[in-house]
């Protein structure tokens, strides 16, 4: 959910901010249904964690999505956007000859291939990072590298969604004739500066989680305090059924 919350807000920052969109509704399509699909389902094949019998049991008309989790994916995906808009600003100001707006990058010559570097590094950063936040979203609370081969399924989705990267930014014709991205062209800088976000991320959304690990520890509290009312009144009602059925007794 947070990747699909950075993604909005990375296309809605841009539109604000009057510079150029960062990317194109086909590589938009491309990063949902091929790069960021196989780590999702990997996600769900994670297997369970070993202290879970250890908290406490939720109330039953609790949603599924709790307000620390809305709260923590809401965090990540911030931090998502923060990091893949700075590099493709970066970009902008590195291809496009100093100019980052809309306005004065209509007026460079061979506008539209410049703006296919920039877009590029973007997406390859995009990609990177949210393959990097497939590993930290493992877990709210422990740290990326508590046991991160655990999920097998995973490894097998990054490698999935890697090959599919490449495939979309390497390929002649595929890459820059339908979806508008060219890997070659963007030279060993653009790589680099591609680099720096899923780095950023890591270390971003790691700082994040002592936040959600407080706000858990806070909602385990607040149910180990309903839990002794929740007793009682269960007791208050066998108590009551009992003496409804010795009534019943009498009165046969």
């Amino acid at each position: 959910m947070s990747v699909h919350i950075a993604e909005v807000v990375q296309i809605f920052f841009c539109i604000v901010a009057g510079i150029p969109v960062m990317r194109t509704p086909l590589q938009i399509l491309f990063l949902i249904l091929v790069t960021d699909l196989p780590p999702s389902i990997a996600l769900g094949m994670e297997p369970g964690e070993k202290t879970i019998l250890k908290e406490h049991p939720r109330p039953r008309k609790e949603p599924v999505v709790l307000t620390w989790m809305w709260v923590s994916m809401v965090m990540n995906g911030l931090v998502l956007s923060a990091v893949i808009i700075a590099v493709y600003i970066s970009s902008l100001h590195f291809y496009c000859e100093g100019r980052i707006f809309q306005a004065d990058i209509d007026g460079l010559e061979d506008r539209d291939r410049k703006l296919m570097d920039a877009r590029t590094v973007a997406f390859i950063s995009l990609v990177w990072a949210e393959n990097m936040r497939s590993y930290t979203s493992r877990s709210f609370d422990k740290p990326v590298w508590r046991d991160v081969l655990g999920n097998r399924h995973m490894q097998k989705a990054i490698v999935l969604a890697q090959i599919c990267l490449y495939a979309a930014v390497l390929i002649p014709f595929f890459s820059d004739q339908i979806l508008g991205l060219s890997g070659t062209s963007v030279g060993v800088y653009g790589w680099l500066i591609a680099l720096t976000g899923p780095l950023g991320c890591l270390v971003l959304c790691e700082l994040c989680k002592p936040i959600t690990a407080y706000q858990m520890r806070q909602y385990q509290k607040r149910l180990a305090s309903m839990r002794p009312s929740a007793e009682n009144g269960d007791s208050s009602a066998k108590a009551d059924a009992g003496r409804g059925d010795d009534k019943a007794i009498v009165n046969v």
